[in-house]
């Protein structure tokens, strides 16, 4: 897995795990953010952290989860030292960074939440 795909689930990750850290009208920035997302990931991971760098709060979660994913991905060998791939074609999503950022933010933000949407679905 590349270091910006790493970026990319870090970013997912705390915006499903860290709802409370982001604010109301820091959801239409990122949605506007989303809407804006580049199809290439380092561009992608780019955005992100310009974008981290305004919330200290969502930036050091988002730089912890980094850092746990560093390690849990060298101990399951999905990655060597060095970020060496080791066959990781099997473990990667079919979906881009890009569309995988605007599914969690769309699933994750209020403002898209519907008070009875998801108790309607049985």
């Amino acid at each position: 897995m590349s270091i910006n795909k790493k970026a990319a689930i870090a970013f997912i990750q705390v915006i499903e795990n860290q709802v409370n850290l982001i604010a109301d009208e820091n959801w239409q920035e990122l949605n506007q953010l989303s809407n804006e997302l580049p199809e290439d990931d380092e561009e992608i991971t780019e955005k992100i952290e310009d974008w981290l760098k305004s919330y200290p709060s969502l930036c050091e979660a988002y730089k912890q989860k980094l850092k746990s994913m560093d390690k849990s991905l060298t101990e399951d060998h999905n990655i060597g030292p060095g970020g060496a791939k080791l066959n990781s074609s099997q473990n990667q999503s079919s979906q881009s960074s890009k569309e995988l950022i605007q599914n969690a933010i769309k699933e994750n933000s209020p403002l898209s939440n519907k008070p009875n949407s998801k108790s309607a679905i049985a």
